[in-house]
């Protein structure tokens, strides 16, 4: 990779700062373009740097290699190698092949990254990027000197709104960006109709951004067997759009397919979507809901998702039990994403590994040396108390944990699932867990306030009371204590039951046991474990990997469409409840060989199974990618390692086979017990 000294003070390639054009500003994410067009952007500029670099020439027809010699560049030199070994000098074909997926979001990545690396993007622990607050109030690049150090929409807006003369680099980026589309998405339609001229004039002024312009425009629109994005989401089904998606078979009267899709839906759905295709209807007792489900789903819902979703209804039953309006879950948009971008940094995963000392203590005091252990409560106990120290700097009690736990199940049960009838909301039990749950809230505060130092500092709850500090209209009171719980209440049953599952599939497979033991044995070694140390781990990263698979407790999402829209020959009208499986291609056999057997080495390099495109998406997709996905999958390893580093494990009985329940989210029974000796 280009070395970070050299990138820190040169300017930005045309690549990183198409990237910085595409970001959305507003919402995170790229702005919601023609993922084709995007593609052929980013090759475009990957051919413009080379011939800024010297490395090649072009005509409006043809290229030429000048230097073959390498810039030392990951992504400029990929590219001069293939131009170099091959034969074809008909700039139209390189346009084609390198606007390929593959090649082409690999440019995209590498873009990315070097942004991060540059101080000019952030990026969450979901994995959404979004401009630093620096470059966003300052309007300039770090490190680099004007111009090239300006923000490249001022440059780009000077350029078009101006009658200076624009750069050559200018001329360029100008030309690509309008071939491709993405003025559309910057400029509102008055402007881009005032400004057209413009903007035709400055395209043409470049010879080398006339010459890939010109390639773009010649490339042909895809054939028949072009399975891109297009094809499959836009095209209408012969015959034109049928009205309603088929009801998926073996529903009963009144209950639908409740029985079915309990305690384990993804099985069931995954045959459905073979049978039936990405999108089909479901009923259970109050309502039907429209599935789109599969790889085609999980991809085009990442991307266009958010201008069709919204999650507020699906949830406003569970947040209103919860006394509150709103919570981070049910929020769309862009205060969805200024409330993620506020308190990103209470969920990184080093704020995870600075605590492991801590955490090990936890996670031993729940599994002693000697005796029996109910898996799911343990893991649910030191699930809650290790996030809760890592994000909130707090460990809640034996007796607060089991307040939180039954309150949220209770919860989930009467307002998600309706499995149980309102007035359970008004027990006597129920209301002491109510009370006991916001009293962790209190009890959060007040630990502060007697500990007297900064080892909480820029936490979860640290963002949160600043963000209510400075905006409390955006995050009032009432929403302030349910917020700062959120991390330990979003992950308890959910990585919990992860956990669980992870050491059950360990116990029944031995060989891999020993494998995560040597590795936990390693960890332990020499000084003890350490944040190097965790991010080494492989296999134990594979059986966590293979876990979320097998079992995913995250893959379930409830939304509402807010706006019409097409998909597999279907047309969704607005309003439409929809159900998103994400983890239906989990058991899909052609995209995961064998997908009823254990297999970590499936994660391997050279099988990569998990890596085909929309296939693999255990925390979600998009702007509502689990916020602490990071910190869970380093909680399971370290869980894991600790564990088997420090005692023999077996299952009571020794021949125990899974068996689940559908409480909130797919969780073992009670009836998994472990019997604890010392090492």
């Amino acid at each position: 990779m280009m070395k970070a000294e050299i990138l820190v003070d040169r300017p930005l390639t045309l690549a990183e700062e198409l990237h910085v054009l595409l970001l959305d500003r507003q919402g995170g994410g790229l702005i919601d373009a023609d993922d084709r067009k995007i593609r052929y952007a980013f090759a475009g500029a990957g051919l413009m740097n080379l011939a800024r670099e010297r490395r090649i020439d072009t005509d409006l027809e043809n290229l030429t290699v000048l230097d073959s010699t390498p810039l030392g560049d990951d992504i400029l030199d990929p590219l001069l190698a293939a131009i170099s070994g091959g034969e074809n000098t008909d700039i139209v074909y390189w346009i084609e092949r390198f606007s390929g997926p593959e090649i082409a979001n690999r440019i995209r990545r590498r873009a990315g990254e070097r942004l991060i690396h540059r101080g000019i993007f952030n990026i969450d622990p979901g994995g959404t990027l979004f401009l630093d607050k620096q470059v966003s109030l300052t309007r300039r690049y770090p490190g680099i000197p004007l111009p090239e150090g300006q923000d490249v929409v001022l440059r780009v807006m000077n350029v078009i709104f101006s009658e200076d003369i624009p750069s050559p680099d200018e001329a360029m980026l100008v030309a690509l960006v309008d071939v491709c589309g993405i003025f559309g998405h910057i400029l509102a339609k008055p402007e881009l109709a005032e400004r057209r001229d413009r903007i035709a004039l400055v395209s043409r002024l470049d010879l080398i951004g006339l010459s890939v312009r010109n390639a773009i425009l010649a490339v042909r629109e895809p054939d028949a067997k072009d399975r891109t994005l297009h094809r499959i989401f836009q095209e209408s089904a012969a015959g034109g759009r049928r009205k309603c998606p088929p009801m998926a078979p073996m529903g009963l009267p009144l209950i639908g397919h409740s029985l079915r899709l309990r305690p384990f839906p993804t099985q069931t759905l995954a045959d459905y979507y073979r049978s039936l295709g990405p999108i089909f209807r479901i009923r259970d007792l109050a309502s039907t809901l429209t599935v789109l489900a599969g790889p085609e789903a999980n991809l085009f819902l990442q991307k266009r998702g958010r201008a069709l979703l919204r999650s507020h209804k699906a949830y406003t039953p569970l947040f209103e039990g919860m006394d509150a309006q709103r919570i981070i879950l049910s929020m769309d948009g862009e205060e969805h994403f200024s409330l993620r971008r506020a308190i990103s940094s209470g969920f990184s995963r080093d704020r995870y590994l600075n605590r492991l000392p801590e955490i090990r203590d936890i996670i031993l005091s729940k599994f002693p040396e000697n005796g029996n252990a109910v898996a799911i409560d343990t893991f649910s106990h030191l699930t809650a108390k290790s996030i809760g120290l890592a994000c909130t700097n707090y460990v809640l009690s034996n007796s607060e944990v089991k307040d939180m736990d039954f309150f949220l199940r209770r919860l989930i049960a009467v307002t998600v699932l309706r499995a149980l009838p309102k007035f359970m909301m008004y027990t006597p039990r129920m209301k002491r867990a109510k009370a006991g749950f916001f009293d962790i809230f209190t009890n959060i505060l007040r630990a502060r306030l007697d500990d007297g130092t900064d080892q909480g500092k820029e936490d979860v709850v640290d963002a949160m009371l600043e963000l209510h500090r400075s905006n409390p209209q955006f995050l009032p009171e009432q929403e302030l204590r349910v917020s700062c719980l959120g991390p330990i209440f979003s992950g308890l049953h959910t990585t919990a039951s992860t956990g669980t599952f992870a050491l059950y599939l360990l116990l029944k497979h031995p060989g891999c046991l020993e494998r995560v033991r040597v590795e936990a044995d390693e960890l332990y070694a020499n000084g003890g474990p350490t944040p190097e140390k965790m991010k080494a781990l492989d296999v134990t990263r594979r059986t966590v990997f293979e876990t979320l698979r097998i079992y995913n407790p995250f893959g379930f999402l409830f939304r509402h469409a807010v706006n019409s829209f097409d998909f597999g020959g279907y047309t969704i009208p607005a309003g439409t409840a929809l159900f998103l499986p994400t983890s239906v291609p989990h058991y899909c056999p052609e995209f995961f060989r064998e997908p009823d057997r254990f297999d970590i080495d499936r994660y391997l390099p050279e099988r990569a199974e998990h890596s085909q495109p929309g296939v693999y998406m255990p925390f979600g997709f998009g702007t509502h990618r689990c916020l602490g996905s990071t910190i869970a999958e380093n909680h399971l390893m370290f869980t894991l390692a600790t564990i088997l580093h420090h005692r023999n494990v077996s299952m009571d009985p020794p021949d125990y086979k899974m068996k689940m329940i559908f409480d909130g989210v797919p969780a073992p029974t009670r009836k998994l017990r472990l019997k604890l000796t010392p090492r």
